[in-house]
């Protein structure tokens, strides 16, 4: 009987509980209202993935000019992000997944790791260079 009313409190304190970060290993995912789109770079045939690939409009131009449009950002396991312009689909998934605040971004052969956040997309690689991009905003480190 004592197991029981264990039991029974437990469940009565599941929904004050919050509830544990889902991680996803999507091919292809938005964040922060679908203004984040991130996932795997295209890489050659038969060949593990290595790059991740963001696009939202306050990622800025590189400072190179180029053909393409802006906005766009690779980071892969190792080095500094990479700004970019491209003027063609670049990411190895069609069909985006929504990923909402809480959740987490990883995929094994990119050593890269994401956070959504209700405003903001956090992404690292093993060498702790990274970006944080907003609606209004981008940052590298």
């Amino acid at each position: 009987m004592k197991r029981l009313w264990l039991m029974i409190f437990a469940c009565m304190l599941c929904p004050l509980t919050p509830a544990l970060a889902s991680t996803s290993d999507a091919q292809l995912w938005t964040a922060v209202g679908g203004d984040v789109v991130c996932g795997i770079a295209i890489h050659p045939p038969n060949t593990p993935p290595i790059q991740l690939l963001c696009s939202a409009r306050p990622i800025p131009p590189p400072k190179s000019k180029g053909i393409g449009d802006p906005g766009f950002v690779f980071l892969g396991s190792v080095g500094h992000p990479l700004l970019v312009r491209l003027n063609q689909d670049s990411f190895v998934g069609t069909s985006q997944v929504a990923l909402k605040a809480g959740s987490k971004w990883s995929v094994g052969p990119i050593d890269v790791k994401c956070t959504v956040g209700v405003g903001a997309v956090r992404c690292v690689n093993r060498a702790h260079h990274g970006f944080v991009v907003t609606r209004d905003s981008y940052r590298s480190f």
